[in-house]
């Protein structure tokens, strides 16, 4: 199952192929750098960064991690961001596939229940483009029932997903947060990973 987490940089020697480090995933979510460390990750649900262009630039200035597990982490919901260009700048990277956190269900939750499932409406459908680009798909869902959900709108084309419920809002932003396994009862097949409680 290996180890999952989320940083906000790429790791070093990330270029390494050597054994230590291939149970590793990676979710690089470089906007978490211009948000206060030790605040809540509420902040990341607000909008006091540009997600994608932040993700841009740190994939402009990064090294290649071809041969790792790293996912990119996107505000899927972004009406500006550049999604041919993305695309194209992650394989080139060497990523494998794409997160969207953080998620729609969050981002929009002061708005509307109408909106917010329209906003996760675009959120599959976005995913399911950078599937047809090749690109792997993790999904980060809030609730059990989002889970079950996406279960049978994304099938078989999940490598996992991410269980970031409305309190995990709390955990304090860090440059990087370990996930450990998480079970939903009577889920099928993706692996469920959650944010480690803070001791």
């Amino acid at each position: 199952m290996g180890t999952w987490m989320i940083i906000d940089h790429i790791a070093a020697r990330a270029h390494d192929g050597s054994s230590s480090r291939e149970s590793e995933t990676y979710i690089f979510a470089p906007s978490l750098r211009t948000l206060p460390q030790g605040f809540p990750l509420v902040m990341a649900t607000l909008p006091v960064t540009d997600w994608n262009a932040e993700l841009f630039q740190a994939l402009r200035d990064a090294t290649s991690v071809q041969g790792k597990r790293y996912y990119a982490a996107m505000m899927m919901i972004d009406p500006f961001t550049l999604w041919e260009d993305l695309a194209d700048l992650l394989k080139e990277k060497g990523f494998i596939g794409v997160v969207n956190f953080p998620p729609a269900s969050l981002a929009e939750g002061t708005q509307t229940a109408g909106s917010a499932e329209a906003a996760n409406t675009i959120e599959i459908d976005r995913l399911k483009w950078y599937h047809e680009t090749g690109l792997r798909l993790v999904y980060t869902a809030s609730s059990t029932q989002e889970i079950a959900s996406v279960q049978n709108r994304l099938a078989d084309l999940l490598d996992g997903i991410i269980y970031f419920p409305p309190d995990t809002l709390a955990h304090p932003v860090g440059s990087r947060m370990e996930l450990e396994a998480f079970h939903v009862p009577g889920l099928s097949s993706s692996s469920v990973w959650s944010l480690k409680t803070t001791p």
